[in-house]
């Protein structure tokens, strides 16, 4: 078999929806081991909620459609990928009330490996002041991270395309939209290859508003056991960490490792500036104790000029889960990010593309090639460790 096939599983323009779906190599023809699955989940707070299993025979994960094609879990050589959330399940965002608690509704859902954050704010929720439908300013309360990740798609399509090895491709399509407020449309695409350790992702949100408009994106990558545990390391080429608040302060001297799950821990969270080559591109590994596991995320950082380590090392039924988070800024208020000029704005008809990359490694060796390659990128420059949170990152007093 030769050229590209495709599926279309859901188009809402074109009255399209398969519920149920599948997809094998041996049904196409087409290499070895692999699969795609389409199903629909019943009862709870997943009712509604649709998931794509993609299966390239070696590294297995499940994008979430109806969760802005978060991607939930996964399982490489037999590990997990992902964590265990308090929130168990996907949650259907029809349940998802994101003013709740002060802003902090976002939370019921969060349970994905990696979550977008955005499109028109992310970081802490608070109070901003825009321009009203009648020209005036007025002031708005932004929820905790945003609208897309409890935004469905609205076209989900599937590809196979031959090769050895052959590729897999799920591309999901959502819209953030109102009238008299930003208009965005986001296109992901999620790729890998059969066999492979590895799936990689290309975000391009378009402006199709005849203004210019506000844009922020973090991406929320979360990892528990077993790359997460007590003496666990996140390696990465840091230029400079400073600690978000107080909080943080107090372990900023092993900013860097992590502790077993401690009941009732209170969350931390660092700054950093990573270094990066001359194209841009850079990486953060989390491995274990032991140095014989490791997840990897790579980005650029001409895209993606930010980065945030989240601790939140608590009790194993709490969430035990840190993530590294990549990002157009730091996650603080909107109006304060504004003001140190990390909010981007994209031109009318503008397209801000943004590619990731993440990688499996189940043995010594290969944590020790992305520790060389680590050290590579940094150059032999040192680490900047500021003992307290700093005014070009936080919001101090």
């Amino acid at each position: 078999m030769s050229g590209m096939k495709s599926w279309i599983l859901t188009d809402v323009a074109e009255r399209i929806y398969v519920e149920n779906w599948n997809m094998t190599a041996e049904m196409l023809g087409v290499g070895q081991g692999w699969s795609v699955t389409k199903t629909r989940l019943k009862g709870g707070l997943s009712d509604g909620v649709d998931l794509i299993d993609v299966n390239n025979g070696r590294l297995s994960f499940t994008i979430v459609p109806t969760r802005g094609m978060g991607f939930w879990r996964g399982s490489f050589d037999g590990d997990f990928i992902g964590w265990e959330s308090p929130a168990r399940l996907p949650v259907n965002p029809a349940f998802v009330n994101l003013l709740e608690q002060g802003g902090l509704g976002w939370l019921k859902g969060f349970n994905e490996c990696v979550v977008r954050c955005g499109l028109n704010s992310n970081g802490a929720p608070g109070i901003d002041r825009v321009r009203d439908n009648n020209g005036n300013i007025a002031e708005v309360m932004l929820n905790l991270h945003g609208y897309i990740a409890n935004t469905p798609a609205c076209r989900v399509e599937v590809q196979v395309i031959p090769g050895d090895p052959a590729e897999i491709v799920v591309i999901g399509v959502m819209e953030e939209a109102r009238c008299f407020c930003p208009q965005y449309r986001l296109t992901t695409r999620y790729s890998t290859l059969v066999g492979s350790n590895e799936f990689k992702f290309k975000d391009q949100v378009l402006n199709f508003a005849d203004s210019p408009t506000e844009f922020m994106m973090l991406y929320h990558c979360n990892f528990g056991p077993p790359y997460l545990g007590a003496g666990s390391k996140l390696v990465c080429p840091a230029l400079e960490v400073a600690p978000r608040d107080p909080r943080a302060a107090e372990d900023i001297d092993t900013w860097d490792l992590y502790r077993a799950p401690e009941p009732g821990y209170v969350e931390q969270g660092n700054y950093l500036d990573m270094a990066s080559r001359a194209d841009g591109s850079t990486l953060a590994m989390l491995r274990n104790a032991s140095g014989d596991k490791g997840t990897v995320v790579r980005w650029n950082k001409t895209q993606l000029p930010c980065f945030c380590q989240w601790k939140h090392t608590a009790g194993s039924n709490e969430g035990y889960v840190t993530g590294l988070e990549p990002a157009t800024n730091y996650p603080n208020p909107k109006r304060f990010e504004r003001e140190r000029g990390r909010v981007v704005t994209l031109q009318a008809g503008q397209t801000y593309t943004i590619d990731m990359g993440f990688q499996f490694i189940s043995d010594s060796s290969g944590v020790s090639e992305i520790e060389r390659e680590v050290a590579e990128v940094l150059g032999g420059r040192g680490t900047k460790v500021y003992p307290e949170a700093i005014g070009k990152w936080s919001q101090l007093g």
